[in-house]
């Protein structure tokens, strides 16, 4: 799995912090998605542009996030790509800017 990995420390509670990144990510157009046996949320079906991925893991006064694009459509489709490199830089780059909304609104 090539994801990009974002550790972001937070202090305000764990229902506050998932509260507003939960109310980013559909701000920006994801939704809660099964990838593979994980809970992820998704952006896009891949037809216009790659599908872009955000999955969380909540640690004790931190979340990590995993963010990855994947080109094809549907579930169906190449390998996952993390946040570096040319190759699909539109949304890596657009995937890339809601991980810095994110960052800045629960650090």
């Amino acid at each position: 799995m090539a994801r990009s990995q974002f550790v972001i420390p937070f202090t305000a509670s764990f229902e506050e912090t998932n509260q507003k990144i939960e109310s980013i990510l559909k701000e920006n157009g994801f939704f809660l998605k099964d990838y593979h046996g994980e809970t992820v949320w998704k952006k896009g079906t891949g037809a216009m542009t790659a599908m872009q991925y955000i999955k969380l893991e909540y640690g004790q006064g931190s979340v990590t996030l995993y963010g990855w694009v994947q080109a094809g459509l549907g579930d169906v489709g190449g390998k996952e790509m993390d946040l570096k490199g040319f190759f699909g830089a539109m949304p890596k780059q657009s995937l890339l800017k809601v991980i810095k909304k994110i960052q800045a609104a629960v650090s």
